[in-house]
């Protein structure tokens, strides 16, 4: 590819060429110092006549316009944008856009790896740490920001260690549906997933990109030349890898995205883990003692197997029956006597207020009557509850019955589950999958003596999430 400029030009008499720094299909890159400050920094350049097709111009745009908004410290900072006419009666006539960003001082991952660097597993966690930090930053802005092509060419490391993300001219904007499909194929082969490749990128495409790089890393080749098994690049025919972390890539680069971690966040928190499931709940807030063998509480029962987990709370069953009684003793005779007082006061009611009819007047005293009993049905469903939660090797599930409301149930993956903890108050049992938590089981303070067993106090609060963590440690050995 010819070159647009040589070493010394100098472009709208501001910006003089240092050196190229590399040329792609998306144009060229230039190391130039700004004369208006001494400033070094990268200018990338497209020419009308070179560009392939006017999608070329239309994603460089783009990449200006989304690198105008970006903040980051480790995204070069956008500086400028102008275009270039040429004089129209120069034999060589054209139009070139430029783009000045900051110039990061370091070397990509192609060239350091080429020239030998060979990162150990603790150096590769360290980077795959800052990328994720970095698409956390991308994914949670509104709207978010895919990337869409992660390559060791567009990360720079700087001898301090600090990796940057460039090159933002295939970043995709996901205004209202993050599953989108487009109509541009871009990318890199060897580090699209699948459904890159069919033209949808969701926020787990740009994780498996990543994935892919850090294979690179660790073993010095593009992941297309990596064995494969099942669709999969099988990487532990070629590297020895912690057990740990080798799970952890191996759902970065899984080939079904809903195999993959769902989003950075997540991906970010299962590499930091460090939980050792065998360690009882530590809460600076609570001052009671861990009691390994408290005493089952009559209203939980726990089933437990190899590969099982199932534990059931009936949460103050006895109000059901309270609530039989109140309902048969007091309300029914009670709505009686206010059906002929209802029945009464209706002929008042209308004879007085011209315009009312008897329906409206008996739904308005129907309405008054039945508002007081709603604050004592709200607290009689939220405290007649039952709660289970069942985990197995693949899946675990939250289910609450109310009384009233039916069943609410959640579900997600075991290998998500990063933590059980007591809350910051100390008063609920939380289950921590990613950033979200799902409340199980409430601490409650009773006046009643012990020996009833209708409250959950916390020892046994305290009892179940370390039967709970066991048993997740148990799965993962």
């Amino acid at each position: 590819m010819k070159l647009l400029h040589g070493q010394g030009e100098v472009i709208a008499e501001r910006y003089q060429i240092v050196t190229l720094l590399g040329q792609g299909g998306m144009g060229s890159t230039y190391a130039a110092v700004d004369l208006a400050n001494n400033q070094r920094v990268a200018i990338k350049v497209v020419s009308l006549r070179g560009a392939q097709d006017w999608k070329t111009l239309e994603l460089f745009e783009r990449e200006a316009q989304v690198l105008a908004t970006l903040n980051h410290p480790f995204i070069p900072k956008y500086l400028d944008y102008f275009r270039v006419d040429a004089e129209e009666d120069s034999p060589n006539s054209d139009c070139r856009f430029y783009l000045v960003q900051e110039l990061v001082e370091g070397e990509s991952f192609t060239t350091l790896v080429e020239r030998g660097w060979k990162p150990k597993e603790a150096e590769v966690k360290a980077i795959a740490r800052q990328v994720l930090e970095i698409l956390i930053y991308l994914h949670t802005l509104v709207p978010p920001i895919i990337h869409r092509d992660i390559k060791p060419q567009n990360l720079i490391r700087r001898e301090d260690g600090k990796v940057y993300l460039v090159d933002f001219g295939t970043v995709q904007h996901i205004v209202r549906n993050p599953q989108s499909f487009v109509s541009t194929f871009v990318g890199s082969v060897g580090y699209m997933p699948p459904e890159q490749l069919r033209g949808q990128t969701v926020f787990a495409s740009d994780l498996y990109s990543l994935g892919a790089t850090l294979l690179f890393l660790l073993t010095g080749k593009s992941p297309e030349t990596l064995p494969q098994k099942m669709l999969k690049v099988d990487f532990r025919q070629v590297i020895e890898l912690s057990d740990r972390f080798a799970q952890w890539l191996d759902r970065l680069i899984a080939p079904v995205m809903e195999d993959r971690f769902q989003s950075a966040q997540v991906a970010l928190l299962k590499l930091k883990q460090k939980i050792d499931f065998n360690s009882p709940p530590n809460n600076p807030t609570i001052s009671h003692s861990y009691n390994p063998s408290s005493p089952y509480n009559q209203r939980i029962t726990l089933q437990k197997s190899n590969k099982n987990l199932v534990i059931k709370i009936d949460k103050r069953r006895d109000h059901a029956l309270g609530l039989f009684f109140i309902f048969v003793f007091f309300a029914v005779p009670s709505f009686m006597l206010s059906f002929f007082f209802v029945a009464f006061l209706t002929q008042y009611i209308v004879s007085i207020i011209p315009g009312f009819s008897d329906f409206q007047v008996v739904f308005i005293l129907l309405f008054m009557l039945i508002v007081p009993w709603l604050p004592s049905l709200l607290i009689a469903n939220m405290t007649s509850k039952k709660t289970s939660l069942k985990i197995n090797e693949s899946i675990f599930t939250i289910k609450q019955t109310y009384l009233f409301t039916g069943t609410h149930q959640v579900q997600g993956k075991t290998e998500d589950i990063l933590d059980i903890s007591l809350n910051g108050y100390g008063n609920k049992c939380v289950i921590w999958e990613g950033l979200k938590s799902h409340s199980l089981f409430d601490v409650e303070s009773s006046q009643q003596s012990s020996q009833d067993n209708r409250e959950l106090e916390l020892r046994d609060i305290e009892w179940l999430i370390a039967e709970i963590k066991l048993f997740l440690k148990q799965l993962q050995s």
